[in-house]
């Protein structure tokens, strides 16, 4: 099933496309495609959206005014990673 083809097309016989496995990694956000370009694609990505969090949950809860930009931005990746070690997949 790993190696089955995700949207298949009776009309091509080459076999070429997204697996299964690797759709299903890419919705879920699980780094498991069994490839390790599009893993380190997932991984990024979730990154990404956990620094979003991060900042969006750090600005709610009011911030040190002396904070720069890029401070903030640092922050938030800081972490981020941290959810990714625990997850581990950092």
């Amino acid at each position: 099933m790993k190696n089955e083809q995700a949207f298949p097309n009776p009309h091509r016989t080459d076999q070429t496309g997204m697996t299964m496995q690797q759709y299903a990694a890419i919705k879920l956000k699980v780094p498991d495609s069994g490839t390790d370009w599009l893993d380190e694609m997932i991984i990024k990505s979730l990154r990404n959206e956990f620094a979003a969090k991060a900042l969006q949950g750090i600005c709610a809860n009011g911030i040190d005014t002396d904070w720069t930009d890029y401070r903030l931005a640092a922050e938030a990746y800081d972490l981020a990673d941290a959810m990714l070690e625990v997850r581990g997949q950092a």
